[in-house]
């Protein structure tokens, strides 16, 4: 698992397929923005103490 990540812009050449191979390894898709931006989450609702 990924641990003490806040955030990350990664450009990709294909969004449905890059969207596809975050969300199989456990990532929750949150949104798309006109069809060229994804936001993701690693651990949705998580806290930092």
């Amino acid at each position: 698992m990924i641990k003490g990540l806040y955030e990350a812009h990664l450009p990709v050449s294909d969004l449905k397929r890059s969207i596809d191979f975050y969300t199989d390894l456990g990532l929750e898709l949150e949104h798309i923005v006109e069809d060229r931006l994804a936001f993701l989450w690693i651990e949705k609702d998580k806290r930092v103490p």
